[in-house]
């Protein structure tokens, strides 16, 4: 791969059998990788989309642009995270940032390198829709 940046798309599924994270990596020639990833067992949507954050977060490198539906991950990244570690991880209300072990594991990442997190503007755009096919694909692994 060139030094250009890519920009990942990521889209979760949950079932009562576990989760299913799809990942799809976007030069500016093209499609360049795609990946499903199964996750057994309970878990819940938000821990899910959290762990997909993660993944594409390894992934990524410096300067890449990272797309999401999870409104809640775009703004935890953007805009919650420095005021949870100000507070000692809790929120405005005083209770404890629900996954912070999740969310310590992002802050980590993000000293590491340079990405950028956005919502994805249409869950129509034909990246999102391959990233969402390939969550149900690893779901139909479980």
């Amino acid at each position: 791969m060139k030094n250009e940046s890519c920009a990942l798309y990521i889209a979760v599924t949950v079932s009562t059998e576990g989760g299913g994270i799809g990942l799809v990596v976007y030069d500016e020639a093209g499609k360049i990788d795609q990946q499903c990833l199964p996750m057994q067992g309970y878990i819940n949507n938000a821990e899910l989309e959290l762990i997909a954050l993660l993944e594409s977060m390894q992934y990524a490198r410096d300067g890449d642009a990272i797309y999401t539906s999870s409104d809640f991950c775009v703004r935890g990244f953007n805009e919650w995270i420095d005021n949870w570690k100000q507070k000692g991880w809790r929120k405005s209300d005083k209770k404890p940032v629900a996954n912070r072990h999740l969310w310590q594991q992002v802050d980590a990442l993000r000293a590491e390198k340079y990405i950028e997190v956005f919502r994805a503007t249409s869950c129509g755009h034909p990246a999102m829709i391959e990233a969402y096919e390939m969550a149900k694909q690893a779901l139909s692994k479980l």
